[in-house]
């Protein structure tokens, strides 16, 4: 399946690296590019029957969102199959008409291949879910104020983009997120649905485990062996149904596992890169990644952590021989790194990953997937270093004369 797979990748579809020059005026960036998922989630989505998947080798494609800080300029790029290109340029110009989208050379193969070496070194790793993929992460409805009229006040990617704008030459930040879309018909998406039920319910009773009615098993036996059986007693009756006895967090939760559950899925992974010259190279602009996501983060429901076999950095051991391995383990993990990062790979590749496996692929609605990635308006962000259009492009009329 392996060599199917590379031999259909390689002389049937070629890869695109699509740059998106975003306008100034953005009134609702988030929810646009919500749409915008959604249009992309039905354009992309292929699932490839027994013959496709054994035969051909044709897999279920995915789009990559990329969000690259190239010596202080910030560029916006989606990669993508040439065969998918008008489909995501008509997603794209059908929330932002005045946008413009162009091939563009891939930015990550325009530094050395041999990172790191004695002029350039790099730092990253990739996320993980810290619950399980049915509990939602925060979203931009967490930032919008209710009386708010568009989004532009709190939008959380503006802080990442005055960062981004102040990186110096020889500084570069690389944010990818892939998302291979699930369908609701197929077995997998069917079975996120049935456990998120499983949670909502899992949720629901933990009043009635606060309240004393569900005790562990080890005391009700205890109690039967002393005491012997004791007469049922009867049952008060429930003045308020389970849904009112939640607190106003649980309830919120219970209801954000449903919504999450409701809207077109996808199956995703993102990773963080911070390459650089070592004459320019700033030990501590790599938090500037782990700043931005840090804004989807959430105790009652889920976040993203950084997965600790992909990061470059490795830890020191109490034993001294292992310490001696440590630079060597480091340079691998940041070859590695950048390798999957050029080829847009996850980290299992080429076996993929399983369900229990740690840092699994995330699994992440349109609505989540818009709040990490979307188009900032100049309002928001207004740092110099994005490229925007200068001036809409309208179709000629079609009495033009040639």
């Amino acid at each position: 399946m392996w060599w199917r797979t590379e031999l259909w990748f390689g002389t049937i579809w070629k890869p695109l690296l699509l740059e998106i020059k975003i306008p100034k005026e953005l009134p609702k960036p988030i929810k646009a590019m919500e749409a915008v998922m959604v249009a992309l989630h039905g354009a992309i989505y292929n699932g490839p029957d027994w013959w496709e998947k054994y035969i051909t080798g044709e897999p279920q494609t995915s789009l990559k969102f990329e969000i690259a800080g190239i010596d202080g300029k910030i560029h916006f790029y989606v990669r993508c199959f040439a065969e998918y290109r008008e489909a995501i340029e008509a997603a794209i110009y059908s929330q932002f008409p005045e946008a413009e989208i162009e091939a563009a050379a891939d930015y990550s193969r325009a530094v050395p291949f041999d990172i790191p070496n004695r002029d350039w070194d790099l730092f990253g790793w990739d996320y993980k879910e810290a619950k399980k993929p049915q509990y939602p992460l925060p979203t931009y409805e967490r930032y919008v104020e209710p009386n708010a009229e568009d989004e532009e006040i709190v939008d959380p990617i503006s802080s990442l983009m005055e960062s981004l704008g102040k990186l110096k030459p020889g500084e570069q930040i690389w944010i990818q997120i892939s998302a291979s879309p699930i369908y609701f018909g197929t077995d997998k998406a069917n079975a996120f649905i049935k456990k998120s039920h499983h949670e909502r319910d899992v949720l629901s009773k933990r009043i009635d485990e606060a309240a004393g009615k569900s005790r562990p098993l080890w005391q009700e036996l205890l109690e039967f062996i002393i005491e012997g059986p004791k007469a049922e007693e009867p049952k008060a009756p429930e003045m308020f149904p389970a849904e009112l006895r939640l607190t106003a967090g649980e309830r919120e939760l219970v209801e954000a596992v449903e919504k999450k559950a409701s809207k077109p899925l996808f199956s995703c992974y993102i990773r963080n890169v911070y390459v650089a010259q070592n004459d320019a190279r700033v030990p501590s602009n790599w938090r500037l990644m782990l700043n931005y996501f840090n804004n989807f983060t959430s105790a009652e429901s889920n976040s993203l952590e950084v997965w600790g076999k992909t990061l470059t950095k490795v830890k020191l051991s109490p034993l001294p021989f292992v310490n001696d391995l440590a630079p060597r383990r480091a340079f691998v993990k940041k070859r590695r790194l950048l390798r999957t990062y050029r080829d847009r790979l996850n980290y299992y590749s080429p076996w993929g990953a399983g369900e229990g496996d740690e840092g699994a692929a995330l699994v992440l609605n349109v609505e989540e997937l818009a709040s990490l990635y979307h188009f900032p308006s100049q309002a928001v962000a207004p740092s110099p270093g994005i490229t925007r259009t200068e001036s809409r492009e309208t179709v000629a009329p079609s009495n033009l004369p040639v």
